[in-house]
């Protein structure tokens, strides 16, 4: 008896990757992954919108050179549309060296600026 390839169509678990062909009724989609048990099997993750450093630097850099008078975090945060809710203070020490950011407290506000007072 000769042998011959059969193609099947199956599931494959977004999770934890598990491939499997489907009982009885193929039509009906399966609830949830054989191995994992995961209810979300075909379903990508989502991607956390980490941001590096260098497209947040460029994201502070212009939004400043936009606004000469400075703006405060929330401020740049929408115009910038960054994700982060608070500057993280090692980024902002090397911006302060990089690119000259300054961070002045006006009226009880700080403000943060780039270049030439």
């Amino acid at each position: 008896m000769p042998r011959v390839p059969i193609t099947v169509m199956g599931y494959r678990c977004f999770r934890c990757e598990h491939e499997w062909i489907p009982r009885g009724d193929s039509e009906q989609e399966p609830k949830v992954c054989p191995k994992c048990k995961s209810p979300y099997w075909d379903k990508e993750r989502k991607q956390s919108p980490a941001t590096s450093y260098e497209q947040f630097k460029m994201a502070i850099e212009k939004a400043l050179k936009d606004a000469p008078t400075g703006l405060t975090w929330t401020q740049i945060r929408t115009v910038a549309r960054l994700p982060q809710k608070l500057p993280n203070n090692g980024w902002v020490r090397l911006l302060e060296s990089q690119i000259g950011l300054r961070r002045e407290r006006e009226h009880g506000v700080i403000m943060w600026k780039v270049g030439d007072r």
